[in-house]
């Protein structure tokens, strides 16, 4: 597991004029080594970046008790935060100073249900960038059974860092 580092505070985050000066994959090579805050919804969540390379960022997590539905069963949700993390994590590499991003939109199929306690991975590959969008696809597979839980597409908005 990354050492992560969570902002306690809106004021704890970078600037997006400080993180626009560097490229998207610098920048989370930073979030993954705890350099800078990570999305604080890791932290509730429980999942954490567990690999950063051009064009592919990986995800850990593991579901709890907390992350139920009213069944009993992982909420989909959880599947999405991931999902959505990884994929727009993964845009995020392809970055050059000055640009930053936003999800546009997000595709998610669920296939499987994950059990309680199941290790994941959330594995987002990018797909494109161009000058005023990315696209990212990816999976969450079981770490110890291989089995793909969902997989998803993110469509991202690119523009200029403010400042």
């Amino acid at each position: 597991m990354t050492t992560q580092k969570f902002a306690e505070t809106a004021t704890d985050f970078l600037p997006l004029s400080e993180v626009g000066q560097m490229s998207g994959l610098d920048y989370m090579r930073k979030m993954m080594a705890g350099e800078v805050p990570s999305t604080t919804f890791a932290r509730g969540c429980n999942y954490w970046i567990s690999r950063v390379e051009s064009g592919l960022v990986e995800l850990t997590g593991l579901p709890h008790h907390d992350h139920t539905n009213a069944f009993g069963g992982v909420h989909g949700g959880w599947y999405g935060v991931l999902l959505d993390t990884c994929l727009t994590c993964a845009v995020i590499t392809g970055l050059q100073p000055g640009q930053v991003q936003t999800t546009l939109e997000l595709k998610i199929n669920m296939l499987r249900a994950i059990p309680l306690g199941t290790e994941v991975v959330a594995v987002g590959r990018l797909e494109h960038i161009g000058r005023s969008t990315g696209v990212a696809r990816g999976e969450i597979r079981g770490t110890k059974d291989g089995k793909t839980y969902a997989l998803g597409t993110a469509t991202c908005l690119v523009m200029a860092a403010p400042g």
